[in-house]
């Protein structure tokens, strides 16, 4: 096989160049002093002009973070972060939760403290050295990947970097964590020769087993109400289309809950809204899919004559301590397959069921047209409103967009005034609820193509938490011109909400205000963009809203500045 060669090098600079070579574009990075071998490696490939991932310091770890996971729900290539010891480690575990919840994979991986204290290169050169030492850095993240390591020497350099891509990139895909010893990046050699390109690949997706295949398009396609019920299937791309496909041709109806990503098209009328309450109570057949929650057991459950199909590349999600889920059949390969293969092979058992399907298709349709009028009811009741409700605001976002616009949504941004009828437009990372992940996908997706419209939508509360001060940097510096919509409600209204569920008639319900919710002072944050030579307008008024699109749009695609309107906005009800 062919070989490539390197004279005189660091395991930093072999490390680089293994990188590269293996396809990883980015190194998003917050350096502290174990990055010296590193830094010196990355000035040498630049001056050199050799291959190596391009560096994008990020001011804070979160940032980093979720610049990888957005580039990589673009591309669907994963990247590298670089954090400082343990302490950038910890603060980059909230972008670490995010990517293993959510099957991002990504070469997570932080310098290690200087364990000698004097002789080797790159020994323990300040006082800091010995207070960041840990028994066990990487044991911080050990229950958030799925694989972690400590570099050793520069022999295992490339079977290192090529097992944790691997195993990252295999089903069920996740992040992997790497600690790097600043001796061992140090270490100097006169020659170091890898395999070009790599000789371990990702294990290829799984195809479901033919056997429990058949018996799950059986069940769907003689029940008289299935439902298929999905949260992330549309972080696929193929899911859509596939998806799509099945629904029309066996009417059956798609309800997305609490969904993160898009997988059907919200004008489609095969789409049932995002409650699944009435179909689980009604259904006799459910395809979960994509799905880990994919109903609240305190609230309702499938009847006993329900029969369950559970279709993912990991059906029981074993990463999680306690599901326990119906799951009468679990279909074990990537969605897209799995819905074509089920496609195909409901067509015979589905001939007898022509009527039913018929009878079905016309429920379902008038059920959605119903959707389609609450929608347009809910516009109109509340297009006058101030403060600003979210409808009118997603409304007239709507408005400046199209289905090539790609969102990083971490707010009460309302979809179904959007144009969803492209897959993977529609991007929330947050999938362990680790809030601040959306300004770093927005800027990742734009680093990811650059000629794309890319807005990010926040609530207040999560704004704060992207390190907003750190995002704007980063737009400045790489010339990454994004649009950020705030949804200012001045509260944490999921705390609110959580609160009022649990105790109804409580004192927190009946207090003016609820402790711990609420922001009290009026911030505003259009200015904090000004920082950054960005453009930052307050809107109050829905009257305003859609000329202050128009102003902030005309900012990033003509004067290719970032943007931020910060809306005074309402709850969604």
């Amino acid at each position: 096989m062919p070989k490539k060669t390197l004279k005189n090098v660091t395991v930093a600079d072999a490390y680089l160049a293994v990188l590269a070579d293996r396809g990883v574009d980015y190194l998003f990075a917050n350096a502290g002093t174990d990055f010296a071998p590193l830094i010196e490696a990355l000035a040498k490939a630049q001056a050199l002009g050799t291959p190596h991932p391009t560096p994008i310091a990020c001011p804070h770890e979160n940032t980093a973070q979720h610049m990888a996971i957005g580039y990589y729900l673009v591309t669907g290539r994963p990247q590298l972060t670089m954090m400082h010891v343990n302490v950038g480690t910890a603060n980059g575990m909230n972008g670490l939760l995010n990517a293993s919840r959510g099957n991002v994979p990504m070469l997570f991986t932080a310098g290690r403290t200087p364990t000698n204290e004097h002789s080797l290169k790159g020994h323990r050169s300040l006082d800091i050295h010995w207070t960041q030492e840990m028994y066990d850095q990487s044991g911080m993240t050990r229950e958030a990947v799925k694989w972690d390591y400590e570099l050793r020497n520069v022999e295992q350099l490339e079977t290192i970097v090529d097992r944790a891509l691997s195993v990252m990139m295999s089903d069920p895909k996740g992040p992997a964590y790497l600690a790097l010893p600043r001796e061992v990046l140090a270490w100097e050699v006169d020659e170091f020769t890898y395999t070009s390109p790599g000789r371990i690949q990702a294990a290829s997706p799984a195809a479901p087993d033919p056997e429990a295949l058949d018996r799950a398009a059986s069940i769907l396609a003689k029940s008289e109400n299935p439902v298929i019920i999905t949260n992330w299937g549309g972080r696929n791309p193929g899911v859509m289309p596939a998806l799509v496909a099945l629904a029309e041709k066996y009417a059956i109806p798609v309800v997305e809950y609490r969904n993160r990503f898009v997988a059907m098209p919200r004008h489609h009328p095969m789409f049932a809204g995002g409650n699944p309450n009435p179909f689980v109570e009604a259904a006799d057949a459910i395809l979960v899919l994509d799905c880990a929650v994919p109903w609240l057991p305190s609230q309702v459950n499938p009847s006993e004559d329900c029969q369950v199909i559970q279709l993912a590349v990991d059906p029981h999600y074993t990463m999680w301590p306690v599901r326990g889920f119906q799951s009468d059949i679990a279909l074990t390969c990537a969605s897209d397959i799995g819905l074509r293969a089920l496609s195909v092979a409901m067509e015979e058992p589905a001939k007898s069921a022509a009527a039913t399907i018929d009878k079905r298709r016309r429920t379902v349709t008038d059920r959605h047209n119903k959707l389609e009028d609450n929608w347009a009811a809910k516009l109109e009741e509340v297009k006058d409103k101030t403060p600003i409700h979210p409808a009118w605001i997603s409304h007239c976002i709507g408005n400046i967009s199209d289905s090539e616009t790609i969102f990083a949504k971490e707010s009460q941004l309302q979809v179904q005034y959007l144009d969803t009828t492209k897959p993977t437009k529609i991007l929330n990372a947050g999938a362990s609820s680790g809030l601040g992940h959306g300004m770093g996908v927005a800027l990742g997706a734009k680093l990811a193509d650059r000629d794309r419209l890319v807005i990010g939508t926040h609530g207040d509360g999560s704004y704060m938490f992207n390190v907003p001060i750190s995002a704007h940097y980063v737009a400045a510096e790489q010339d990454l011109p994004i649009l950020t919509v705030v949804f200012n409600n001045q509260r944490w209204q999921a705390v609110r909400g959580s609160t009022m569920g649990l105790h109804p008639d409580g004192y927190a319900a009946k207090a003016n205000q609820m402790p711990l919710a609420y922001f009290n002072v009026d911030q505003h944050y259009e200015k904090m963009v000004d920082v950054s030579g960005g453009y930052g307008e307050q809107v109050n008024d829905p009257k305003d809203m859609q000329p202050a699109l128009e102003r902030a749009l005309k900012a990033v695609m003509v004067d290719k500045r970032q943007a931020v309107l910060n809306v005074t906005a309402s709850d969604p009800t």
